[in-house]
């Protein structure tokens, strides 16, 4: 249990908190109802984990550990609404960047990332983002370009090409929004 307490712990108030909320997925069998919640609660910190430890393989490759992170947040939409089917990604990406996210999150997202030039530039908005973000990872799974795409480096805003944007969020925190997501669908998932 340790390794997923080690993960979630900087999402919780206290070391109490995270170790309830680890203990409670962990405690859960097949047969609970809500046995869902453990999947989640793995494979949340599998595929974010996996985001983490693309830049030792591919230095630089943003694009690669933002696949993750899409499929990480397609996953976990799935897996609440029992989707058993296959395709629909795109829509449950957007399902769960909508239903959850806080507003300040959506905000916040929705504020980092600008098209125009200097004179006229506009943030694009939550929706389009989710968009954004959701091609950059076609574009990884179908095309293989998996370099293109750069987040904010933490001092500088990053000019990408294609998609046309200025990007001023870091992976790292859209990293934890989508984190932060995920464990809000496995709390939703715990309760009774």
């Amino acid at each position: 249990m340790d390794k997923w307490i080690d993960f979630f712990k900087q999402y919780f108030p206290d070391m109490q908190a995270v170790e309830h909320f680890v203990n409670k997925c962990e405690s859960l069998t097949p047969s609970d109802s809500n046995h869902k919640a453990k999947i989640m609660l793995h494979q949340t910190q599998r595929l974010i984990s996996i985001a983490d430890d693309l830049p030792t393989l591919r230095p630089k490759r943003e694009s690669l550990q933002l696949l993750f992170l899409i499929v990480c947040a397609e996953h976990i939409s799935k897996l609440h609404y029992g989707f058993k089917g296959e395709g629909q990604s795109r829509k449950y990406v957007k399902r769960f960047f909508d239903k959850f996210l806080l507003q300040p999150e959506k905000d916040h997202l929705g504020n980092c990332f600008f098209t125009g030039n200097s004179t006229t530039m506009a943030p694009v908005g939550i929706e389009k983002v989710v968009d954004i973000l959701y091609n950059v990872r076609c574009d990884v799974v179908h095309e293989g370009k998996y370099w293109a795409f750069t987040f904010h480096d933490g001092h500088t805003p990053m000019v990408n090409v294609d998609p046309d944007v200025i990007v001023y969020i870091t992976f790292k925190e859209l990293r934890d929004i989508v984190v932060k997501g995920c464990i809000r669908v496995i709390e939703d998932k715990l309760k009774p």
